[in-house]
């Protein structure tokens, strides 16, 4: 007796290990890496300046290796058995059956119009709920785990791409005078007034601008002269001029809205503004003096 109990015992514990077996699967997963091989900086300006700005655009020309990969991964798919689903599939099962089996039977009224799949996977369901080791099948519940896998390659390839360097710091200088480095914007742009790039020991009207980006990783540097056209030169150096009477000490409150303005006019807008605040902070104690000066831009 002991023995065929001990069988029977060992017969349940297997039924109710397998009994939520829903079924094996194959499942396909494809894999792309993408990694830069090799970039070169490229900046895009004009051929020669007849405006007095810059104006650049950075870009990273990008060479890609890219490789793809697909991994066959054969699951063992379940549902996962849980006491609690017992509380509503058993008495769910008592009722399945019975109104199964009688649409089955009425089907021979039906003259077999009623598709025979619908009573059969309802009988199916209804036997499933009924046994207490087995939970039903539940999309929301299944669980796959992973028996085997095996992977190919599918191929190896190189892409060219183009993206935008956004915060790339860039140096612009006059040969020979100091380098003014910036970060370009979020769309690897830059604009600059030339007047910023010149200081006030200028000799001669300048004749190009010197662009340089500095390498980072993979992506190579690059370096840029770009010719200043000779009026722009000669507007540049007059503004040099300008900009030394300006921060000449003693300079009238009437002269300096006069020049301010003559810088406005030869195309730096953004230097007279630094100019004026810079003007303000110097003569701050002399309250006379700056109201001399607001009077004499607003009329200017």
């Amino acid at each position: 007796m002991l023995p065929r109990s001990f069988a029977a015992l060992l017969l349940a514990c297997a039924a109710a290990g397998c009994a939520n077996h829903v079924r094996f699967e194959n499942e396909v997963r494809e894999h792309e890496t993408r990694e830069v091989a090799r970039a070169a900086t490229r900046i895009a300006a004009p051929q020669s300046l007849a405006a007095p700005y810059v104006e650049l655009a950075l870009t990273s020309e990008e060479t890609l290796s890219v490789r793809r990969r697909e991994t066959l991964v054969k699951l063992d798919e379940e549902t996962p058995w849980l006491a609690r689903e017992e509380l509503w599939e058993v008495p769910a099962g008592l009722v399945a059956i019975p109104f199964f089996t009688a649409m089955r039977a009425s089907d021979k009224l039906c003259l077999g119009l009623i598709p025979d799949h619908t009573f059969n996977d309802g009988l199916d369901w209804g036997f499933a709920a009924l046994n207490p080791a087995l939970n039903v099948e539940s999309p929301d519940r299944v669980e796959g785990r992973e028996v085997a896998r095996k992977t190919r390659e599918l191929g190896r390839f190189e892409e060219h791409d183009s993206r935008a360097l956004g915060g790339v710091p860039i140096a612009l200088a006059i040969p020979g005078h100091p380098k003014v480095v910036l970060p370009a914007d979020a769309g690897g742009h830059v604009r600059i007034e030339l007047l910023r790039l010149v200081p006030d020991s200028l000799r001669a009207p300048p004749r190009r601008v010197r662009i340089e980006v500095a390498g980072d990783g993979v992506r190579s540097g690059a370096t840029l002269d770009v010719p200043i056209s000779h009026p722009i030169a000669e507007r540049l150096a007059e503004a040099v001029r300008e900009r030394q009477r300006l921060r000449a000490a003693g300079i009238s409150a009437e002269s300096a809205a006069r020049g301010l303005v003559a810088l406005d006019t030869l195309g730096f807008p953004e230097s007279a503004l630094a100019l004026e605040q810079e003007l303000r902070d110097r003569q701050q104690r002399d309250a006379a003096w700056l109201a001399r000066f607001s009077l004499a831009l607003q009329l200017d």
